[in-house]
């Protein structure tokens, strides 16, 4: 099963279990309203956003896509959180991003979120999938790890085990903490 999911920044989501688990994310493939398993959340101090969903009419697979857009100051992001029996998950998608314009006081950024979460929902870091311009002032920590898409505009498939992402990447997480996951589609522009 493919997930599309654009973020402007479209992109599809689906996180897989071990083998036999299945697809843990609810309306993973789009199919249903994004009312359905998915909460759109945004910050709007200027510009607009939208959430979209359609037909991807065979781009870049048959099926559904969502769209998270943003325009201007703020975010505009589409997220579900899921129980997960363990970190030893393979996280898959579809995912397209583009950015437009940008300067040193108002640059655009968008990304594909994959967020760690203990039992209580308290973030212990994250996988960003990330298109940012040259004056996007992000950095990645021990806790934080950028994946730089490296083809935007472009539908590309995204593929993360989270044990071995955590092992390589975040030295300041620990996988046996790891109860929940938080997927996400994010778009963000820092100014106006």
């Amino acid at each position: 099963m493919t997930v599309r999911q654009t973020s402007f920044a479209l992109a599809c989501m689906m996180l897989f279990a071990v083998p036999a688990m299945g697809n843990l994310l609810t309306n993973g493939d789009f199919e249903q309203p994004l009312t359905v398993g998915w909460t759109s959340n945004t910050s709007n101090t200027a510009g607009s956003y939208s959430f979209d969903r359609w037909d991807s009419l065979g781009q870049p697979t048959p099926g559904y896509a969502a769209r998270t857009y943003k325009f201007l100051a703020e975010y505009a992001s589409l997220s579900q959180t899921v129980d997960i029996p363990n970190a030893d998950l393979d996280f898959g998608f579809e995912g397209r991003l583009r950015i437009h314009g940008g300067s040193s006081t108002c640059w655009p950024a968008g990304a594909f979120v994959v967020s760690y979460l203990d039992t209580t929902g308290r973030e212990l870091g994250s996988t960003e999938f990330v298109l940012r311009n040259e004056f996007c002032s992000w950095i990645g920590s021990d806790t934080l790890h950028f994946i730089d898409v490296s083809m935007p505009g472009k539908w590309v498939t995204y593929d993360l085990n989270i044990a071995q992402e955590i092992s390589d990447n975040l030295p300041g997480v620990n996988a046996g903490d790891v109860s929940k996951v938080r997927v996400q589609s994010y778009s963000y522009n820092n100014g106006t």
